[in-house]
């Protein structure tokens, strides 16, 4: 097996048993999706298993993954013994556990099975068992410490820990502190509360582009040293460092018995940026004009429900809830509004196809480029974070004749999904696939399609990336262009801003950048309720100062550019080429700054060493 590897699955997997010879208690691998993470822990155990290192392992999931799991384990290494621990038959899970627990081999289960039967997974024969290896796959779900799932997790005994994730930070730095607890069993970070005083509070303060130079120092130290306390139980590799490897390699040069991994095709990432329609701008400001919006601005509780609302109206006034469309007075059309008009409250499906397409700038450009791309022979997905968004463009796409393809969390069941892909991977009549970000950015390859839509985006930049990579992964030989609809002068503009802000803290703290590029303040950051010049995006305008020149294209894509400013939006920003620049190497001012600087690291390192030593002894 070990000669099918390509050579970096094979340094991972070096990397896992490093972990095991030196007595680490856990790690993570955390490679982008589509580099092979599940190859890497099979060839992982199946070396483990022949050396008879290992008898029990566990394997947790989500459950769209455990059949995945099962059929590359079947593909990759027929001698382990694999077992599922899922379904409804409690009998069957009973003796697949038995049968992993007193024989050897590897048991799946999925996140949602854990929380009901963690108890019966920690013992064999009423005796307390450990786990050889305790592994999860989208590792990120216990990204929360108070989570019911992390706690159930954490109750079963293992003498080793490996998570899997691409995505290893997604909002915070808190989270990569609950996986490296989690791991290492609070051997490596501390404690919760001193990780986010000595590490997270001074980084992410670093990361704001109205911090002091001294801040900024400070930032930049306390990162390398986080960075030096988690390289050992760590292996994170990119799609770009890899594919730079692979260049870089001198022709005729790799080792026999190395498998080279195949060029991956351009990927262009674009921040398409669209207008509000006009009966959007004029809910939108009525909306933020509303005695309510002024109090909650003056009150310090969560004001999600309200953003959440705005968010709905950039992407469809007609996703507002009834409640909504009665305060805001939208149950009814007026007389000015014209014959094509109908109350926002009306089923959709009574609503003409013409006033559904108007009402909204998203999908005016969306429909447009949809039968542009239909043309030229692209297959494309569509990511939304609605289901009823998704109901209004499947509508449309009906009445239109495009053939589509469907996912979202209504399919539950695995077979059907599973069919729902091959079908649209293997017959060329479907054009179009329509996904919940939720539901379809996780565990698909859908290499079939070249172009990806992210209708809306999320406060989460991997949740959006993970869709990405439903194209963008080894296997696609198409050039990829991404199509990130954004709403100008919205929230939505404000919520990219902060997508950018977070994956600067992913980017530093990872390793994949020592000091990227800061784009925003924190005041820019904190104005979420204010509708600025709804004619023009200013970060488009700053991006375009900033990277205008870089864009990587050809003859083809600088026509299909030319087609889409023909189209109604206001410009492209590239996405791709965020961080393609660091900031220049910032040091203290002076000889009392630095000193106080490397004090606070020293004694960072030395708080968290302290308590992680007081968790081992318990």
């Amino acid at each position: 097996m070990h000669d099918r590897l390509f050579e970096h699955q094979k340094h991972g997997v070096a990397f896992l048993y490093r972990l095991y010879r030196e007595g680490r208690k856990g790690g993570i691998l955390a490679d982008d999706m589509g580099l092979g993470k599940t190859i890497q822990i099979i060839a992982f155990l199946s070396g483990m298993f022949d050396a008879q290192l290992v008898h029990s392992v566990l394997l947790v999931m989500p459950v769209t993954l455990v059949n995945n799991w099962k059929q590359e384990f079947a593909k990759w290494a027929p001698g382990i013994r694999v077992k599922v621990f899922h379904g409804t038959s409690k009998k069957e899970r009973r003796q697949h556990l038995h049968q992993i627990q007193t024989g050897k081999g590897v048991l799946l289960t999925s996140y949602q099975m854990i929380l009901a039967n963690w108890e019966q997974l920690s013992s064999c024969d009423q005796q307390a068992f450990v786990w050889d290896y305790l592994i999860l796959d989208e590792a990120h779900k216990i990204k929360s410490p108070s989570a019911k799932t992390t706690k159930a997790l954490g109750a079963i005994p293992a003498r080793n820990r490996v998570l899997l994730t691409g995505t290893p930070v997604q909002n915070n730095l808190q989270e990569l502190w609950s996986l490296f607890d989690f791991a290492c069993q609070g051997s490596l970070l501390g404690t919760a509360k001193t990780f986010k005083m000595e590490y997270e509070n001074p980084i992410t303060r670093a990361r704001e582009k109205d911090a002091t130079l001294g801040e900024k120092a400070l930032g930049l130290k306390i990162a390398e040293n986080l960075m030096s306390l988690i390289q050992p139980h760590f292996l994170r590799r990119s799609k770009d460092e890899i594919q730079k490897l692979r260049s870089d390699q001198p022709m005729g040069s790799p080792c026999p018995n190395t498998l080279e991994v195949p060029s991956l095709p351009r990927k262009n990432d674009f921040i398409v940026w669209v207008y509000l329609s006009r009966i959007q701008e004029e809910i939108y400001r009525n909306f933020l004009s509303l005695d309510h919006i002024k109090e909650v601005l003056m009150t310090t509780r969560s004001p999600l429900a309200e953003l959440t609302l705005l968010k709905k109206l950039c992407d469809h006034p007609r996703l507002l809830s009834s409640q909504a469309c009665l305060q805001l007075g939208l149950e009814n059309p007026s007389q000015e509004d014209g014959e094509d008009s109908v109350g926002l409250t009306q089923e959709i499906q009574n609503v003409s196809e013409k006033v559904l397409i108007q009402e909204s700038g998203k999908l005016t450009f969306l429909i447009a480029l949809l039968e542009k791309l239909r043309e030229e022979g692209h297959k494309t997905l569509v990511f939304s974070l609605s289901r009823k968004m998704l109901d209004i463009i499947e509508g449309i796409l009906t009445q239109r004749h495009i053939k589509f393809m469907r996912i979202d969390g209504t399919v539950t069941c695995l077979l059907e999904r599973e069919k729902r892909v091959r079908d649209f991977q293997k017959d060329r009549s479907y054009s179009v696939f329509l996904l919940t970000t939720q539901v379809g950015g996780v565990g698909l390859t859908l290499t079939a399609a070249t172009r990806v839509v992210i209708f809306d985006p999320s406060w989460n930049p991997a949740t959006d990336m993970q869709a990405v990579d439903r194209i963008y992964r080894i296997g696609q030989k198409e050039n990829v262009v991404i199509y990130r609809l954004i709403t100008c002068g919205t929230v939505e503009e404000k919520i990219y801003r902060r997508q950018v802000f977070k994956d600067s803290l992913i980017r530093q703290s990872t390793g994949d950048k020592k000091n990227p590029y800061r784009y925003f303040t924190k005041q820019e950051l904190r104005e979420l309720f204010v509708l600025t010049d709804t004619s023009q995006s200013l970060t488009q305008l700053q991006l375009q100062s900033l990277h205008g020149t870089q864009r990587n294209s050809d003859a083809i894509l600088d026509e299909h550019i030319a087609y889409l400013y023909s189209l109604e939006m206001f410009g492209i920003s590239d996405h791709d080429l965020m961080y393609t620049s660091e900031t220049s190497h910032e040091e203290a001012d002076d000889d009392e700054a630095h000193q106080y600087i490397q004090d606070r690291v020293h004694k960072a390192q030395e708080m968290v060493r302290f308590e992680s030593q007081l968790k081992e002894t318990k």
